[in-house]
């Protein structure tokens, strides 16, 4: 996809000779490169994985939705660019040990053909595959950090060729689309103009931007395309969103990655009058959306935990008894 008009060309620069840790965070710096898992640069993330101490960095070649396949896309057209630009990752943060996370063995085969001798692991198909693959390698005594497939493939041409980050890779889906594809976007373009790439159907109602879990709506398709935009959803009508009390089945529990109770989370918030002490580990939601997903009476129980979570911080900040029960 060209270029929109009246934006400025992001410029080259002489790459480093011998790019040590300083040089490859000053190419990224330079290039501009953002990661698309989270939106943040990835010069600072690089900062911060060095200052925790991060041992294993993971470039993550998924997506967790089924609407979403540009991670896979990229891996499969650039994997030796992948694992070039973890590899430089990994030096700038300090990380001795790499891999790349795929969901499944049959991408793990294909990459391992393309790049052989570079370290592979299957995160598996149950959602939030990358959080629980954090948790089990947390669980191992292992101290990994992630980094995005494109971040990686963008940082291998700062540091080999000097190139700036110009381009994301967006997929375009939903009912209100003929046929779901990927595209290549360059940064800065409008989402209607992506849309309208992919032939929309005449009754989209509808356009999500991110996830189909954590994702958001949009009305005003002159938004730019950032290196964080990873899909565009058109729909041709909303989801039916349908609410019942909670039955007490425990399935939000199981399948929450970080340990939470998000039914007891909602049974304190709806009493009026929550006790901190009871809203267990709740500061460490990681946004995945899982406990709503698996709800059968399609309960927002992220919301109820994210209300949870600022009790427990008015509360820790007030000198309360939250601090001593997790």
């Amino acid at each position: 996809m060209p270029a929109p008009g009246g934006l400025p060309e992001p410029k080259s620069f002489a790459p480093p000779k011998r790019p040590g840790a300083s040089e490859i965070l000053s190419a990224a710096l330079r290039a501009g490169i953002v990661d698309e898992l989270d939106g943040a640069p990835l010069e600072g993330k690089l900062r911060r994985f060095a200052e925790r101490g991060v041992g294993l960095l993971l470039a993550c070649a998924f997506d967790e939705d089924p609407y979403v396949s540009g991670a896979t896309a990229v891996l499969r057209g650039s994997a030796a660019s992948a694992a070039s630009g973890l590899r430089f990752a990994a030096k700038a943060c300090g990380a001795g040990k790499t891999a790349v996370a795929t969901l499944s063995r049959r991408e793990t085969a294909g990459f391992s053909r393309a790049v052989p001798g570079t370290a592979v692991l299957v995160a598996g198909n149950r959602y939030p595959a990358r959080d629980l693959l954090t948790r089990r390698l947390r669980g191992s005594g292992e101290k990994p950090a992630w980094v995005g497939v494109q971040a990686c493939v963008a940082l291998a041409e700062a540091v080999k060729r000097g190139r700036p980050q110009r381009e994301t890779v967006v997929t375009v889906a939903g009912d209100g689309v003929r046929r779901w594809r990927n595209f290549r976007v360059r940064i800065g373009t409008p989402v209607g103009d992506v849309l309208k790439a992919a032939e929309p159907d005449e009754a989209v109602r509808l356009v999500v931007i991110g996830s189909s879990v954590t994702g958001r709506t949009v009305r005003d398709l002159s938004l730019p395309v950032t290196a964080a935009t990873r899909c565009v959803i058109a729909l041709r009508r909303p989801p039916a969103e349908r609410s019942f009390p909670c039955i007490g089945c425990g399935r939000c529990q199981r399948a929450c990655p970080a340990g939470i109770l998000p039914w007891l989370a909602l049974r304190e918030m709806e009493s009026g009058v929550p006790d901190p002490a009871r809203l267990f580990h709740v500061e460490d939601c990681t946004g995945c959306g899982a406990c709503g997903i698996i709800c059968p009476s399609g309960i927002d129980l992220e919301a109820a935990v994210r209300r949870a979570a600022a009790v427990r911080l008015v509360a820790s900040q007030e000198g309360g008894d939250a601090d001593e029960t997790a």
